[in-house]
Formats: structure tokens, C-alpha cells, sequence
């Protein structure tokens, strides 16, 4: 018997939605890294996972993988978590028992986890339960987080003695020049149609790390009201602002910007 001790990351991949019922709340709406060790997260360690002659060790955030597939690529020991705390009016996300002054429901996390087209396999029997969220579909995942939040944010959401880790590194194409202030940033949904260069129209070919590439979630989230989906679309992003709730004790791995990629 060979034994694996680590799994390369998947490539992004999309794929048409499973059916989903949708929650929201107001509005009518009732809704890079690396990791080793992760406050007893074993990142690194993890599941032994048998495959004919191989047993592949998984680490507990062991690849990407899109929750909107059931065929998603994670081992059985796995689940597939969103990692993509996007809220309503870009506002913090709202989830079960964690008590977050002004959150709102969020479009691709918690109850709406099978809507989120970016995710990690996590093995939710390593998380502890300080770090995990509560919400039915998403229970006992690791609490999503954005890494471009302030301090006091993430200490709102995450809880005191934790950190935002960003899960993904960016891709040269997940960035565009800003025609305003000729900066180089990563894109956002705020900028389809226009405003940046390249010009984006969120197609699954625009950009590496999107989030719902096409709008198609936006669109089923907003069952035909404008400013719903006008609203998700604006929430959209790349990988920057994807990220995990981990232990202060964790050190972050690097993570390039839009400058370090250029050229």
C-alpha cells in the first residue's frame, strides 16, 4: 500500500445549479492558502482516506470545490463549504446563533450554501464548534469570512481571538484596471458593464475565481425583483474577498495582489 500525504488543489470548474430553495430575509427575502495547524484543525493531518492501493491522507480544508454540484469532488469524510460571506447591501452576513449587530441574510453562505459557486471540502468533524457555523445546509462548516474587512468586522463575525484567512489566491484575469483612478483591483460585480479594463460581463471565461459566473444564482435569488438582483450582482467578487474565520494563533499564508501579478 502507497501512502499519499497531500492532495493538489482542484482547478476551478463551474457547473449548471442543483434545484434549490432559496432563503432571505428582508426585501422578501427570508435570506492560497496553505494550511497546517488550525486551533486543533489539523490542516495537513486529517482524514486517511483508502482508494484501491493508495490511502490519501486529506488535510481538513483540503481543495476547492463548487457546492452547487453534488458530484462536487470532495472525499466522503468531506463537505463543501461556501466560502463566500457576501450579504445583502454588502452588509456583514447574518448567521445562526452567532449575534452579529446589522447582519443581513447572506447570498452564497449559510442556509445558501448550495447556491455559492466557490467552496472548500472541510471536514466538519475537525472544526470546533466555536468556529463552526449552525445554519441548516451549511452546519458545522467553518464561518466564511472576507479578508478585506476591517478588524472590527472580522471580530464581529469571527469572534474575539480569530482571524480572516483568505482560502483562494487571485488570478491575473481576476483583476482590471479601475478607469477612474487607473488602479490595478480586483474586480467586483459592481463592475459589470462597465468602468474598468477589460470590461467585464461576468462570463464563465472573464475571470478565474468569480463568484457565480453569468449572474445565474443572482437571478434565482431574485425571482424577478431588479433590485434584489441588482443588489447580488453588486456583491459579487474574486477571490480577495473569500476567506475563512481561523484562530488568531494561525498564521495566514501570503497571498499575491493585483500588483504582485502584473506583468
Amino acid at each position: 500500500m502507497a501512502s499519499h500525504a497531500a492532495v493538489p488543489a482542484f482547478p476551478f470548474f463551474t457547473s449548471p445549479a442543483r434545484s434549490a430553495t432559496v432563503r432571505v430575509d428582508d426585501m422578501r427575502l427570508d435570506r492560497v492558502l496553505r494550511y497546517t495547524v488550525v486551533y486543533g484543525i489539523a490542516v495537513g493531518l486529517g482524514a486517511a482516506v483508502s482508494a484501491s492501493c493508495f490511502t490519501v491522507t486529506y488535510p481538513t480544508i483540503a481543495f476547492r470545490c463548487n457546492p452547487q454540484i453534488a458530484a462536487n469532488g470532495c472525499p466522503e469524510t468531506h463537505f463543501c463549504c461556501s466560502d463566500d460571506p457576501a450579504a445583502q447591501g454588502g452588509a456583514l452576513p447574518k448567521y445562526e446563533a452567532r449575534d452579529i449587530e446589522g447582519g443581513r441574510a447572506p447570498f452564497f453562505s449559510g442556509q445558501n450554501n448550495q447556491l455559492s459557486s466557490t467552496g472548500m471540502c472541510v471536514n466538519l468533524a475537525d472544526v470546533p464548534e466555536e468556529f463552526a457555523l449552525q445554519d441548516d445546509g451549511a452546519f458545522g462548516c467553518l464561518v466564511p469570512c472576507n479578508p478585506t474587512w476591517s478588524s472590527s468586522q472580522v471580530r464581529e463575525v469571527c469572534g474575539r481571538g480569530a482571524i480572516c484567512c483568505q482560502t483562494v489566491a487571485l488570478e491575473p484575469n481576476d483583476c482590471v484596471t479601475d478607469s477612474e483612478t487607473g488602479d490595478l483591483r480586483p474586480v467586483t460585480g459592481a463592475d459589470i458593464g462597465g468602468g474598468v479594463s477589460p470590461a467585464t460581463r461576468w462570463r464563465p471565461s472573464d475571470h478565474s475565481t468569480h463568484q457565480d459566473p453569468s449572474g445565474t444564482m443572482c437571478g434565482l435569488i431574485a425571482d424577478g425583483d431588479s433590485a434584489i438582483r441588482n443588489d447580488c450582482y453588486a456583491q459579487l467578487s474574486v477571490a480577495n474577498q473569500r476567506g475563512f474565520c481561523v484562530p488568531e494563533t494561525y498564521e495566514c499564508g501570503e497571498s499575491p495582489s493585483c500588483d504582485d501579478l502584473d506583468g
